[in-house]
Order: structure tokens, then C-alpha cells, then sequence
């Protein structure tokens, strides 16, 4: 009996502590999502991160309330019937969410998903080897449900080179990156669409160091956080995924939203008790948070103010309001990375009054060094066949290092010059590349290898103009045709009559004949006939 009784009340406890959990689950409404990640290409080196980045997306979601639909490394097949399995059970859904990690390109400026399998090597594949964007709206439930995308699909695609060469000069994808969906012209009603790429539209993103891209990692800390609106969520991982890259990425979203919209608890916590601080002439002055929503509230704003300025002044200033706060340990850390960067001075040429009172200010933003080092295990993680390592040898050549050629082979020139590449960008020297420093490499070259490829290409029409030498022209020789071979053996079957010979000249005789009264009588011809009476025959 004490059993069930122990058993009755746990579950009792446990629905009292949901229903007052601040924004309740059950308030969010039907909310399906479809979370994929491809990293195994079959025609491309394979991705570090869009698995890994798809586990931890569809973990995030399913902890607020969400029914995922997941697939990891999926070929064409396993990810048309993923969307196929989304589309039917979201068709009722008040919140609709698609999460994307992996290859994708634009053509024309219309995107496109690319299945691990996917061999793109004719303008037909498009139809039949990827999923095109288009698609992935028509799965939205209609109004007044939301629909969101999220696709971290910005990555450096080989495949988008190989269909390049395939498409002619009317379609093109030089344009790296995804093309912008717009969204404003929808009808928006109650809920609306929102899209969001890990980068800015055209440009290429980065897979990081760790387990996850920076895009991501940031994106699961901020999308579900209680009492923060969708919008504002990407806002903050947009300022710290470009922090994180030095400006190289910066995310990008869009939306036509009829309504706030929050992943996480629409309430947000309240924060922890404040803890008395150490009496100082400045701590004293600070009143100590307050833990109704209205507190909150105000730290949010703090908060907000701090990291757009970016200063010593205004972290300081939220530490001395929040102490215990949701963000002190971040606000630290911020604090601590402003302290390392060299102070800048702003010079004043007006009077030396003026100089002497020039004030240090501290740098307008904090950009985090690169961390990560080179490694044979990283460089192999990138997956460079011989063409990726010739391509490799021709950036370094077009910026300028010494290397024998282009072969295909990182000998020790080749490490040589990337050591130094990464010794000029103050990464360590390791002579091995992460994902992270190739990527950066490729950008920083581009233009560069551009320019390399058409030099090396100039010259070799010349050296092979240079080695033509005019040769005086032949007279032409008779063409002897060949008898056809029926015709030999038709002449063979039937050899006709034979060939009459050649006639020969008579032999000239040694005797003449003579004639007369007495007749006719043959003499030798050295002697002549009689005169009287003869005729010589």
C-alpha cells in the first residue's frame, strides 16, 4: 500500500511542478521540427560538424516541448522522406521548425540541399539529386501557424564547382554562399515565416575548432532561453558568432513574424538571490536585483547595453548591479579579453594642452584569437584529395611562398609555407591546418589564386606559340587509291581471256628471192639477181 501511495505521489509532484514552471510546456501548442545534419559526402571531403551540430539542435528542441523528426548523414532518398514525415505531421502544428547542417549551393539565386550521396555533374541533377529550398517552404503548416528555417548549409562546396563546369554560360554559381529568401511579401495573418542562414547571404561560414560550428553552438545556447523572442535570440548569436570570427561571419535572418515567438519559456526564470558583496565605497551604492519579472527585466536591458557597447565601463557597471546575475560569468570573461588588447591612443594635433589630456580608450570591439591548433589529426579532418592538395600548393604560390610546384605533394616546402602563413596571421606555427584556418586561408586567397591561375595560363600559350616553328610547305605527293577488295576478288572469280602477246619483230632473213623467164629462185642476200630479165622480191 505505501507503495503505490510513494508511486501516486511522485506523479502528483511532478505534474504540481510543471504547471508552475514559468511558461508552462503545454502553453506552447502543437511544435514539430525536422532537424537533419549531412557530413559523409560520398563526392565531396567529408564535414566535421553538421552531425554533431543536428544531435545537439534536435537535444536543444526536443527539451522545450518539440517533436523531432532527425536524420543524420542521409542520402537523397532518406531526406525526401524525412521531409515527407515533417510535412504530414506538422500539417496541424501551431509552431513548425527545420533545422539543416551541411552542403547546400544557389543556381540562379534559388538554394539548394545536397544529399551525402548527391553527384552533381549535369544541370539535371538539380531536379533530381538535391532538395531544392522551395520545397522546404511548401512543408510550412499555412497561417496562422509559424514556419521557421534555420540552415547552417554556407560552407565551402566543392560540389557547386563541379556542376559549375557542367552549366552553360547562362546559369552560374560563382556566387559562394546561399541566395536571401524574401519573406516581407508574404501574407503574414497571426503567424508568419522567419529564415535564418549561419552567415550573410553569398558568403561562406565556418565549421570551428570544437564539436560543433560556431553558428551553432551559439544558437543552442540562445534560441530556447526563457522569456528571450525568437528575433532577439538571433540577434545575440549574431553578435557572438562575429565576435568569434573577427567579423569573417556574420549571421543573417529575415522574417515576416505576425507575432512574438519563443522557442523556450515565453516567462523568463527569475534570477538567483543576490549574495551580500564585500563592502567597498562602490559595492554599497549598488542595490541588490530584484527577483520579480520587473528585476529581470532591467538586468536584460543592462545586459543588452553592455555587450552592444562592448567596454570595461559598461561590464563593470553591470557586474556592480548584478553581481550573481544570468550573464556575470560571461561579463567577466568579456572583461578579461578587453584587458589583453593593447590600448589604443587617439591623437589630438590641435595644441600639446590638448595632447597631454588625450584620453586611452579601449578598442570598439574584443575579437577572440583563434585557439585551435594544426594538427595531423585536424588536416586530415578536412579530407584533401591530390586535386585539394594542388589547389592547396596554388594559394600558397599565388600569395607569394616558395614552393617547387603544384604537385599534389605537402613535402617540406608545403609545410614549410604554411607554417609561415600561419606564423603571419598569429596562429600557431604548426605547419598543419584546422577546417577553420583552410577556410580562412581559401577566403584570403581567392582573389589572389584568381589571378595566379590566369598568369600560369598566359604562359603556357606563349611557350606553346614559341615552340611552333614554321616549316617550309611540301609538294603535295598523288594519292594512290586503293582498288577495292571486292572488286580483286570479282577480277580473281573471273580472269576473262587471256592476254594476247606482244608482238615481236620479224626476224630478218639471210636469202631473197629472185624471179625471171625461168622462174623463181632464191638466192643468198649478199648477192643481188641477174640484170636481164630478173626482179628482186
Amino acid at each position: 500500500m505505501r507503495f503505490w501511495v510513494a508511486i501516486v505521489g511522485f506523479f502528483l509532484l511532478t505534474a504540481a511542478d510543471l504547471l508552475l514552471q514559468p511558461g508552462a510546456l503545454a502553453a506552447q501548442g502543437n511544435r514539430v521540427a525536422l532537424v537533419i545534419g549531412n557530413s559523409k559526402y560520398v563526392y565531396a571531403p567529408a564535414l566535421p560538424n553538421p552531425a554533431s551540430d543536428a544531435r545537439l539542435m534536435a537535444d536543444v528542441l526536443r527539451k522545450v516541448g518539440f517533436n523531432v523528426i532527425e536524420g543524420v548523414d542521409l542520402d537523397y532518398a532518406g531526406m525526401r522522406d524525412r521531409l515527407n514525415k515533417f510535412t504530414e505531421a506538422s500539417y496541424d502544428a501551431d509552431t513548425a521548425l527545420i533545422y539543416y547542417a551541411g552542403h547546400g549551393m544557389q543556381v540562379n539565386g534559388k538554394n539548394y540541399l545536397i544529399p551525402v550521396d548527391a553527384e552533381l555533374t549535369a544541370p539535371a541533377h538539380l531536379k533530381t539529386r538535391t532538395i531544392q529550398m522551395d520545397e522546404l517552404l511548401a512543408a510550412l503548416p499555412p497561417d496562422p501557424a509559424v514556419g521557421i528555417v534555420i540552415l547552417d548549409a554556407c560552407r565551402d562546396n566543392p560540389l557547386a564547382r563541379t556542376l559549375a563546369a557542367s552549366l552553360p554560360k547562362s546559369r552560374s554559381t560563382t556566387a559562394p554562399g546561399l541566395a536571401p529568401i524574401d519573406v516581407s511579401g508574404s501574407d503574414v495573418g497571426t503567424g508568419g515565416v522567419l529564415i535564418a542562414f549561419a552567415t550573410d547571404p553569398g558568403a561562406v561560414s565556418y565549421d570551428g575548432g570544437g564539436a560543433n560550428s560556431p553558428y551553432t553552438t551559439s544558437l543552442a545556447k540562445h534560441i530556447a532561453e526563457p522569456g528571450v523572442e525568437l528575433q532577439s535570440a538571433l540577434t545575440r548569436v549574431r553578435g557572438e558568432v562575429t565576435a568569434e570570427t573577427n567579423g569573417k561571419q556574420r549571421p543573417w535572418h529575415n522574417a515576416s513574424l505576425g507575432r512574438e515567438v519563443f522557442i523556450g519559456p515565453q516567462t523568463p526564470q527569475p534570477p538567483a538571490p543576490v549574495q551580500p558583496a564585500q563592502p567597498s565605497a562602490t559595492a554599497t551604492q549598488a542595490e541588490p536585483a530584484s527577483t520579480d519579472g520587473r528585476g529581470w527585466e532591467i538586468e536584460q536591458r543592462v545586459w543588452d547595453e553592455a555587450s552592444k557597447r562592448n567596454t570595461l565601463a559598461h561590464y563593470e557597471a553591470y557586474l556592480q548591479q548584478f553581481p550573481n546575475g544570468a550573464f556575470a560569468d560571461l561579463a567577466r570573461l568579456n572583461i578579461d579579453q578587453l584587458k589583453k588588447q593593447p590600448p589604443t591612443v587617439v591623437a589630438n594635433v590641435q595644441s600639446e594642452t590638448s595632447r597631454s589630456a588625450t584620453a586611452v580608450e579601449p578598442p570598439a570591439a574584443a575579437p577572440k584569437p583563434e585557439a585551435d591548433t594544426g594538427t595531423e589529426l585536424t588536416e586530415s579532418a578536412i579530407g584533401l584529395d591530390r586535386h585539394g592538395k594542388i589547389d592547396l600548393q596554388e594559394r600558397l604560390l599565388a600569395i607569394g611562398y616558395d614552393l617547387d610546384a603544384a604537385d599534389g605533394d605537402l613535402g617540406t616546402k608545403t609545410r614549410r609555407a604554411i607554417g609561415q602563413w600561419q606564423e603571419a596571421n598569429s596562429l600557431p606555427p604548426t605547419t598543419f591546418l584546422t577546417p577553420k584556418q583552410y577556410a580562412r586561408l581559401k577566403l584570403d586567397t581567392d582573389d589572389a589564386l584568381k589571378t595566379y591561375r590566369a598568369k600560369q595560363a598566359s604562359e603556357a600559350r606563349a611557350k606553346k606559340q614559341e615552340s611552333v616553328v614554321p616549316q617550309k610547305p611540301q609538294k603535295p605527293q598523288p594519292v594512290v587509291r586503293a582498288r577495292p577488295r571486292r572488286q580483286e576478288q570479282r577480277e580473281a572469280a573471273n580472269p576473262g581471256p587471256a592476254p594476247r602477246p606482244k608482238a615481236t619483230p620479224a626476224r630478218k632473213s639471210a636469202y631473197h628471192m629472185c624471179s625471171g623467164i625461168d622462174g623463181t629462185f632464191q638466192i643468198p642476200a649478199s648477192q643481188r639477181c641477174p640484170l636481164s630479165g630478173y626482179a628482186n622480191h
